[in-house]
């Protein structure tokens, strides 16, 4: 369990520390935001597969016949799948500094002072609602039963609707809206939990309780896949959700989760159509509403 709070208070540290990138940029000198999540990405990844290998031993036929007591209390491992709907609020985003100006008509040329993109804003960009799938993994500890951590994958898609974007202030030259066409995002994210619940309805088949309340928190990253790029970001996570046991192994559950990226860079933003393009920045907050199916068991060897 010391192992587990040590490292789930480092990478809560770090996703906390990575979501500015000014923050970052001081400690790593002129090391790119984009080298920053790759290092933390191939530390993260391993470090938790770590984790979960250790629980497997300590778990193991072999450990427990050693007489463990941490291993044999009431806790329990889960698996589960959910489904549910994304919610992404509409956003601004702002044309960052390498922006080029778009081209006069007339010249074909570059349109410079006034006309520069950098410093304006593509204000209320829309969401649509959209489908959003994952699967976890997690267990509950044996010596503290309400305390547990999980590890989640998930994967949605929202569209964003075409004409809309209004570049603000407006140009004097060059489009007036930002988006003219329909585009999308897709966002695939890694995501680790620490968790406390309660247990309600008591019997003697569930002696946790049936009905389970919980709130988690917790690090992970995500990237955000657009028509001309992907953004990736690190992202924080809280959740509120009930567990109802139907079985000692069966349960359903249904969550809100809310993540939130800061200042995601979205490149080469334009380029298809104009053949001029530039990053735009932006933060990400994500509403999630899931209803899933869980499977508990006491150990991961069947006994």
């Amino acid at each position: 369990m010391r192992l587990m709070a040590i490292f789930l208070t480092s990478i809560t540290f770090l996703g906390v520390w990575g979501a500015g990138e000014p923050a970052l940029a001081g400690v790593f000198g002129n090391t790119s935001s984009e080298q920053i999540f790759r290092i933390a990405a191939f530390t993260y990844i391993p470090v938790s597969a770590a984790i979960i290998a250790y629980y497997m031993y300590k778990n193991s036929p072999a450990q427990r016949a050693k007489g463990y007591p941490e291993e044999l209390g009431p806790g329990e491992w889960y698996l589960a799948a959910y489904t549910g709907l994304s919610y992404l609020p509409s956003a601004d985003w702002k044309f960052a500094s390498n922006f080029p100006a778009p081209l006069s008509t007339d010249t074909g040329l570059p349109l410079g002072g006034a006309a520069q993109y950098a410093g304006r804003t593509a204000k209320n960009i829309e969401y649509q609602p959209g489908i959003l799938g994952g699967i976890k993994f997690g267990r509950f500890l044996d010596s503290y039963p309400w305390l547990g951590w999980e590890t989640e994958t998930h994967f949605s898609r929202n569209r964003i609707r075409m004409d809309q974007g209004r570049i603000s202030p407006p140009l004097p030259a060059g489009p007036t809206n930002l988006i003219t066409g329909s585009d999308w995002f897709m966002i695939w994210g890694l995501q680790t939990n620490l968790l406390a619940r309660y247990g309600l309805l008591k019997d003697k088949e569930v002696t946790f309780g049936r009905l389970q309340p919980y709130v988690g928190i917790g690090p992970g990253f995500e990237i955000i896949y657009g028509r001309t790029d992907s953004a990736k970001n690190f992202a924080i996570e809280t959740m509120a959700g009930v567990r109802y046991m139907f079985t000692p192994k069966v349960a359903v559950f249904c969550e809100y989760k809310f993540s939130y990226q800061f200042a995601v860079q979205y490149e080469d933003v334009l380029a298809a159509k104009y053949g001029f393009g530039g990053t735009m920045t932006f933060d990400v907050p994500h509403h999630r509403f899931v209803l899933g199916v869980s499977y508990h068991f006491k150990n991961l060897y069947g006994n």
